[in-house]
C-alpha cells in the first residue's frame, strides 16, 4: 500500500492538514479525528480515501470521532515522519517542510479550516486569524504564508499562540493562495468579509506606481494619465491630513514613490526600497474624495 500512495497528492495534503488541526496519531500509530461539523469530518474521510480502509467512526450528542488502525498511521510516519506521535507531540518534519508550495498551501487550508476563523468586526477589524498551543506551528504556518507574500503577525495569547493576517492585499492573497474549503462556511464568510472591504483608494495607488514604473512624472501629468483631480493625485503621494482623527500615509510615507526638485517642479519617481515598518496594506481607509 506504502509504494502506491502518491504523497505529493492533494488528498494526503488535506489529511495532514486536518491531523494537525483537529486530529492526531497516537504514539501506537492510531490516526483520530474529531469535529462538530460534518462537512470537515467527510472532508477529512474522503482525503483518507486513498489508503482503501473503512474508518471507526462514533456520533457522540455535538461531535463525531473517526479512527483509523494503527497501520495507517506507520504508513504516513514512514512517508513525512513522526509529526504527530501522542498528545501535544506535533512537529513539523523535514519531509513535510520540503514538500511543493502547493502541497503546503492545500494541507494549510485544511489547517485553517480546522482551526482558523474569520473575524468581521466594525467598524474595521477585519482579520484571518488561527491560534496554536506551540509556537513552531504558528511559525511554520507564518512561513508558508510568507511563500506567497502573505504577511502575517504572530502573538502570545494567553500561553498560546495567535496569527493574524489583516491587511485588505494579504488577505486577497490569502484567498487566492489558502483560502478554506470550497463549501465550507468560513469561506462565504472570507468572501462577505472582502466584499465589504471599501478600498477604493487603493486601485488609485497602485495605478500610480504602475505609472511611475515607467518613467518618473508630475503631478499633472498623472492627473491627465488617471483622469483624477490633481489634489487627489496630491494626497495619494503626500498623505491625507485630518483633524482629530489619524492621518493616513500616502506612497512617499511608505517608501515606494521619492520626489526631486527640477527647479521649480517636483517630479515623482518609482521607488523600489519600501521604507522598513512600512506596510502597503496599513495606507488607511479613506476614499479618493477626502484630502
Amino acid at each position: 500500500m506504502h509504494s502506491k500512495i502518491n504523497k505529493k497528492s492533494n488528498g494526503l495534503a488535506l489529511a495532514i492538514g486536518h491531523i494537525f488541526g483537529d486530529g492526531g496519531i497516537q504514539d501506537n500509530g492510531r490516526v483520530h479525528y474529531c469535529n462538530s461539523e460534518k462537512f470537515l469530518i467527510d472532508e477529512f474521510m474522503n482525503s483518507m480515501k486513498v489508503f482503501n480502509i473503512r474508518p471507526w467512526i462514533k456520533k457522540e450528542s455535538n461531535i463525531i470521532r473517526v479512527r483509523y488502525p494503527v497501520k495507517i498511521g506507520k504508513i504516513l510516519w514512514n512517508l513525512f515522519e513522526k509529526f504527530s506521535s501522542g498528545k501535544d507531540t506535533k512537529i513539523i518534519t523535514s519531509q513535510i517542510r520540503e514538500m511543493p508550495k502547493k502541497w503546503k498551501a492545500k494541507m494549510l487550508q485544511a489547517w485553517f479550516n480546522d482551526d482558523g476563523s474569520v473575524v468581521n468586526m466594525p467598524p474595521n477589524y477585519k482579520v484571518i486569524a488561527i491560534k496554536q498551543k506551540l509556537k513552531p506551528l504558528t511559525l511554520f504556518i507564518r512561513d508558508i504564508l510568507n511563500e506567497s507574500q502573505i504577511k502575517s503577525q504572530v502573538i502570545e495569547d494567553n500561553g498560546t499562540w495567535l496569527l493574524r493576517v489583516h491587511g485588505y492585499e494579504n488577505i486577497i492573497r490569502f484567498r487566492e493562495h489558502i483560502n478554506f474549503s470550497k463549501g465550507y462556511r468560513k469561506r462565504q464568510k472570507l468572501d462577505e468579509m472582502i466584499n465589504s472591504i471599501n478600498r477604493p483608494h487603493l486601485v488609485a495607488k497602485k495605478k500610480i506606481l504602475r505609472l511611475l514604473e515607467e518613467s518618473p512624472k508630475i503631478i499633472k501629468e498623472i492627473s491627465q494619465l488617471l483622469d483624477l483631480n490633481r489634489n487627489v493625485v496630491y494626497c495619494h503621494l503626500h498623505g491625507w491630513k485630518r483633524k482629530n482623527r489619524k492621518s493616513n500615509k500616502g506612497l512617499i510615507d511608505l517608501g515606494l514613490v521619492r520626489m526631486k526638485k527640477r527647479g521649480r517642479i517636483n517630479l515623482y519617481e518609482y521607488s523600489v526600497s519600501p521604507t522598513p515598518g512600512f506596510g502597503w496594506e496599513g495606507t488607511g481607509s479613506s476614499t479618493d474624495a477626502q484630502c
